[in-house]
């Protein structure tokens, strides 16, 4: 699409350019408007350009993993860290995908476990520098930096469950993908809600395909929050509008799927105004 607005710009550009001298030239109103109308549109398409779609998700590029710690002059690890580079943004959609698809929230790291093994066996290395084992615990932390760094590209809600039955596993994968980590709680907790947490954050969520289904006794939940094993309880829907309130008490959110990226941060400033 950038190219197209680039192309319309040249030519508009050109257009005016033409139409201007012809105007000079010839003391005709006529090209003198033809410049200004042209020049106009080639103003418009310059700020379509900037703003196009391509140029956001060129801002939203993945951000790369870091080497501290690594041994760069082991050449075997040297090779496998390039081949990660080369390769990380299909692991990404690897790992997204697995998420998704997977049935148990429960074996995340096996997932990851499960990418860095067939990441190493793909490797063409004699292991005579490092061993496989080293080279896979090695892979495995990168990854989870890897993750951790681009957790809102992970997001997709392209994967949008089309049964509205599955809709509250797609939302506890999401949050996951998010860089929230399910938390076991006490006895009696898991069955109200399902705990997350995110950097130190413990939140409670309820997850509901449609608002109107989501009739809950806010009061029954509050003393969770007052005895202070969660911070906030989140209700989530795929219907919620946000110009409804959703802020629905001091520690009790309602706010739509679409939001997930930004629930964190939301979160986090509805602490600070307290």
């Amino acid at each position: 699409m950038t190219s197209f607005y680039q192309f319309l710009i040249w030519f508009f550009t050109i257009v005016s350019l033409i139409a201007l001298m012809y105007g000079v030239l010839s003391a005709d109103i006529t090209f003198i408007g033809l410049f200004i109308c042209t020049l106009i549109i080639s103003v418009v398409f310059h700020r379509l350009n900037e703003t196009s779609p391509l140029q956001e998700s060129q801002e939203q590029q993945i951000k790369d993993f870091t080497l501290e710690g690594v041994d760069k002059d082991n050449t075997e690890i040297s090779q496998a860290i390039e081949t990660l580079k080369q390769e990380q943004t299909k692991i990404l959609t690897i790992f997204k995908k697995d998420i998704y698809s997977n049935q148990d929230l429960l074996s995340i790291s096996e997932i990851k476990k499960n990418i860095v093994a067939d990441f190493v066996s793909s490797l063409s290395l004699n292991f005579e520098m490092v061993s496989k084992q080293e080279l896979k615990d090695l892979i495995l932390k990168l990854l989870n930096d890897l993750i951790e760094k681009n957790s809102n590209h992970l997001f997709e809600p392209s994967f949008f469950p089309a049964e509205e039955s599955s809709y509250v596993n797609w939302v506890k994968r999401s949050l996951i993908l998010l860089g929230w980590k399910t938390k076991k709680g006490k006895d009696g907790v898991k069955k109200l809600f399902d705990l997350f947490e995110k950097n130190g954050l413990v939140a409670g969520f309820i997850v509901f395909s449609q608002t109107k289904k989501s009739n809950i006794d806010l009061k029954q939940h509050e003393h969770y929050i007052k005895n202070g094993e969660i911070d906030f309880l989140v209700i989530i829907t795929q219907d919620f509008n946000d110009t409804n309130n959703e802020q629905l008490s001091s520690r009790i959110v309602a706010i739509n799927h679409h939001n997930l990226p930004k629930l964190h941060l939301k979160l986090k400033n509805f602490l600070t105004m307290k």
